[in-house]
């Protein structure tokens, strides 16, 4: 592992409630750029209440706000994946080479729908399998705020694995025999912008309603997994090869970036001299000299 963006209690936090809420995490000049980017991808809250009937695609469904990677501004789309995002998923996951299975960027508006959902584990669409309970082959989902949430800005419920590990992980829906309570016992992921929420696909969770009038909530999601299991996927990135938003992401994403699509890194076999000259024409303006540096030792 490289540098630590969590603490120990951080890490032992995750693996023993299957969450952790970071306040604080994301750096303030990638937090301000991307928090200027909202409007390429949703109306801010003012816009919205000014002329709702301008954005009725809201209403459709609790899922309408949802825009997929890659997102309309390149600092959105950096921001899921700069080095704080994956150099905290990679301690909580436990290895430097991770996998980006999934990107979203989610804006909510009070009134708009009602957010409100029942408890679920998300692996029911993330992987045709289960998980385990030894937590191999571990995964890790991510809510970075780009608002402040409250217990009114239909902040995510969360219920600590130590309550549900005795649910078979062949269900992703609670039981109706519970020993607990879950409406007492949920935990409200509340926070400033700049705040991290990561779980596993493995924990009841569930979104609430934004019951404060006038509000809006954005967040930016991203899913990533251990590179020995292919099997949790929710986005194809070939099949994006052709847009614009994601081949402005690959001229001006690092190494490291490109690392989490499954790109080769620098050293791989793959690069020699045709496929670095030829990235070149595919990519105008890519900065490929950690490549050639490797591929030339």
């Amino acid at each position: 592992m490289n540098a630590s963006f969590l603490t120990e209690d951080d890490i032992a936090q995750y693996h023993r409630e299957g969450y952790l809420l970071k306040e604080g995490l994301i750096p303030s000049d990638l937090l301000a750029v991307a928090q200027a980017a909202i409007t390429s991808d949703h109306p801010t809250a003012e816009q919205y209440y000014a002329a709702p009937e301008k954005y009725p695609r809201y209403l459709d469904s609790q899922f309408s706000g949802i825009r997929k990677f890659p997102f309309s501004h390149f600092d959105l789309n950096n921001l899921v994946l700069c080095e704080t995002m994956l150099g905290a998923v990679r301690q909580l996951i436990e290895d430097d080479d991770i996998r980006f299975s999934k990107g979203e960027f989610w804006g909510k508006y009070s009134g708009a729908i009602d957010y409100d959902q029942g408890f679920h584990r998300d692996f029911g669409n993330h992987t045709l399998l289960v998980p385990r309970t030894d937590h191999r082959y571990k995964e890790c989902t991510t809510f970075i705020f780009l608002s402040d949430v409250d217990a009114g800005s239909g902040p995510t419920a969360l219920l600590p694995r130590t309550l549900t590990d005795d649910i078979s992980f062949g269900m992703n829906r609670l039981p109706e025999d519970l020993a607990f309570i879950p409406s007492e016992d949920e935990i409200l992921a509340t926070g400033p912008a700049g705040t991290v929420l990561f779980y596993s696909y493995d924990v009841f969770h569930r979104g609430t309603d934004i019951r404060t009038p006038g509000q809006a909530r954005f967040m930016v999601l991203g899913d990533y997994h251990h590179p020995d299991a292919p099997w949790i996927d929710r986005q194809g990135w070939a099949d994006l090869g052709g847009h614009p938003y994601m081949h402005e992401f690959m001229t001006r994403a690092t190494p490291e970036q490109r690392r989490c699509f499954n790109l080769p890194p620098p050293g791989h076999e793959y690069w020699n001299e045709q496929t670095l000259n030829d990235m070149a024409v595919r990519y105008k303006g890519i900065d490929l000299s950690a490549y050639w540096d490797a591929y030339s030792q």
